[in-house]
């Protein structure tokens, strides 16, 4: 049953809102994070995976409600000058069970050598049972990964503590597509108040069953590398303060997506306040519950969000770009964002589903195209204009074209 999904022949990625920069801050030392907080872990099982890994490390990212000062727990770019190796960020990895390490090691070791260096923001990566939705917390400057995106048989499914994500709970008044934590199918767009939705997906040519555990790890841990160096950018570790705790390092840094925002912002309200709705289960308000599936893509082709998500922040919306980027730069993928209407004289079927909007290859409209750029230069501190001479098209989905037609042209 786990592996329905990957033997359908479907060969696609779900864009699930997987990331949370975890916020609400009242001093100056840390993030207060509630201690009832619905759906942060425990990490009660955590585990350095090295043995030459230092106790007091784990403890540091054990405890994100609190922030350690830096001289005790220093990114690696500050504890190490020199390039940094797989095996440097090894020592830094703690884990539930063994196998996540396994995975993750592994996904480093067939990633791209850009990878490695946006490792120098970074003071831990944690992967454990319990860790749904993933996130990156400036308490910790650690990275927490949701063990499911690479879990691989049901043997592993079996070591995940098994619960929901708890923004599932805010998307009553819209609607979004998410995967099943057990067997790793997608549900069709769930059914919401007022019958619209939006769905995103990400087409993968070439890709075995094998590889799309590494694929979804990779996918997630740009996303979230991105998040580390927007915050810390590697220019600035050489300077953090040691006898200050790594949240005050943080919040006396200016983030890069500062920069983004001065050149070419977001800058549609109405599309804000759905995110809002979406992502931080804020009360819909009339224009968003009146908002049809067409009306959500004309606004959304005006501007250079890649995703939804992107309105959710300022941090989100960089760490998408630089996500599009890197899928496509090392496996060559292309996402595709659709806004689905239903009819509403069916019940049930992939017909009854059909497009309002939609992009195949929507990094290269060229609102997102130079966004895109702009995040991903600053982030690998390269300059890209001589790579990118030639630019892909983003193209339309016509519409009134049915989820039935997407499937069939995917399975291709």
């Amino acid at each position: 049953m786990l592996k329905t999904f990957f033997e359908s022949g479907l060969a696609v990625l779900y864009s699930v809102s997987f990331c949370l920069l975890l916020a609400a801050c009242n001093d100056s030392s840390h993030q207060t994070i509630a201690d009832n907080a619905e759906g942060f872990p425990e990490l009660s099982q955590l585990v350095a995976f090295s043995s030459n890994a230092n106790s007091s490390h784990l403890a540091c990212a054990q405890h994100y409600r609190e922030s350690c000062l830096l001289e005790q727990f220093p990114p690696l770019g500050v504890e190490k000058n020199t390039p940094l190796m797989i095996s440097d960020i090894e020592q830094r990895l703690f884990v539930s069970h063994p196998w996540m390490a396994e995975r993750f090691l592994s996904v480093l070791t067939t990633s791209p050598s850009s990878l490695l260096p946006l490792f120098r923001s970074v003071s831990a990566i944690v992967i454990a049972d319990d860790v749904r939705p993933s996130f990156y917390s400036a308490n910790t400057a650690t990275i927490y990964i949701d063990p499911r995106y690479s879990a691989g048989d049901e043997e592993e499914w079996l070591t995940i503590v098994p619960k929901d994500d708890f923004r599932d709970q805010y998307q009553v008044n819209v609607s979004f597509l998410c995967g099943s934590p057990k067997r790793r199918q997608c549900r069709h767009p769930s059914r919401s108040v007022d019958q619209r939705y939006f769905f995103r997906l990400v087409i993968i040519p070439l890709v075995t069953i094998e590889q799309l555990p590494n694929l979804a790890l990779f996918r997630l841990l740009v996303h979230e590398l991105a998040h580390a160096n927007d915050l810390l950018p590697p220019s600035v570790l050489s300077s953090l303060s040691p006898k200050r705790t790594i949240y005050q390092n943080i919040t006396a840094t200016t983030p890069l997506n500062q920069s983004l925002y001065e050149q070419l912002p977001l800058q549609d309200a109405l599309l804000f306040n759905v995110a809002d709705v979406l992502y931080q289960g804020a009360s819909p308000s009339d224009a968003v519950s009146e908002l049809t599936a067409a009306q959500a893509g004309a606004h959304f082709e005006t501007e250079g969000a890649s995703d939804l998500y992107s309105y959710s922040n300022r941090r989100e919306d960089l760490a998408m770009l630089f996500q599009s980027y890197m899928m496509h730069e090392h496996w060559g993928l292309q996402d595709q964002f659709l806004f689905l209407s239903q009819n509403e004289q069916m019940t049930e079927g992939c017909e009854r589903y059909s497009v309002e909007w939609g992009q195949t290859g929507r990094m290269f409209d060229p609102l997102v195209y130079e966004r895109m750029i702009l995040v991903a230069e600053a982030l690998l501190e390269i300059e890209l204009s001589v790579r990118f001479t030639v630019v892909l098209e983003a193209t339309p989905i016509p519409s009134g074209t049915s989820w039935c037609e997407i499937i069939n042209s995917i399975k291709g």
